[in-house]
């Protein structure tokens, strides 16, 4: 019975020796295809922004020709009642102006403040300020312009054309509602809104994230956007505000904000 045990015990050696042998014989193999890995990873640190657009401008590519439609009809088939009621709640905190117009006159009344102010050193207090609003009201129409720009240009056919009509495409130059699918302008609004809100009060960033992600699903979730314009319309709103945020703080326009920013 012991020289059985022992045998047994013998045979679990051997064959984790020859696991550890073939795993380490593995992993040299893969040296070559490690190193490529790593160097990239390094292009991507370096660039992050031009790398990130690389690989969305791919996915959205791939998503249109694969994706897009299946995912679409699975949340028509799957999504109503109080879920698609939350949805719909949740995606009305994509609309910019919720954002644009509190901006906008906080900005406007911070630097009337600084204009009346009676010291030099009161005006410059005021207009630090004004900066994180200014910023945020920046972010959303910079990203909004562009994403109107884009979404005229290419003229995406909206899901509700594809399950009324069995219509999939692109028209361009189209101002129709129904036309302009691509990007997702509640996705770009919530990701710029929540992505500078990242940059003026960072110990918040879960929460912005949180909300940002919500309102670009939901759009996806009640079928009035593709998965890729969701995508899209998130994606370009981080550059613009991370580039936005880059600019800011080379002027001095953003002090007491960067030094804890996850951006």
């Amino acid at each position: 019975m012991k020289r059985g045990f022992l045998s047994l015990m013998e045979r679990v050696a051997l064959a984790w020796e020859g696991l550890i042998m073939s795993a380490q014989a593995g992993w040299s193999s893969a040296a070559p295809a490690r190193a490529r890995l790593s160097a990239h990873a390094a292009r991507v640190s370096a660039r992050p922004l031009t790398w990130g657009s690389v690989y969305v401008v791919g996915f959205c590519l791939l998503a249109m020709l694969a994706l897009d439609r299946p995912v679409a009809g699975f949340f028509k088939s799957h999504i109503s009642g109080e879920i698609e009621g939350f949805f719909k709640t949740v995606t009305r905190l994509g609309e910019a102006q919720l954002y644009l117009i509190p901006a906008g006159l906080l900005f406007l009344g911070l630097m009337l403040a600084g204009w009346r102010a009676a010291s030099v050193q009161r005006r410059a207090f005021w207009r630090r300020r004004a900066a994180a609003p200014g910023f945020l009201f920046l972010t959303m129409a910079v990203s909004g312009l562009t994403s109107n720009a884009i979404k005229i240009s290419l003229g995406r056919m909206r899901p509700r054309y594809w399950f009324e009509q069995g219509l999939y495409g692109f028209e361009p130059f189209n101002t129709h509602w129904g036309m302009n699918s691509f990007p997702s302008g509640h996705s770009q609004a919530a990701f710029a809104a929540m992505t500078a809100l990242m940059v003026i009060f960072p110990r918040h960033a879960a929460l912005w994230l949180t909300v940002a992600v919500l309102v670009a699903f939901s759009r996806v979730a009640t079928t009035v956007h593709w998965l890729s314009d969701a995508l899209a319309g998130s994606w370009l709103a981080i550059c613009v505000t991370v580039l936005l945020a880059r600019w800011f703080r080379a002027k001095g326009w953003l002090p007491g904000y960067s030094s804890h920013s996850p951006l």
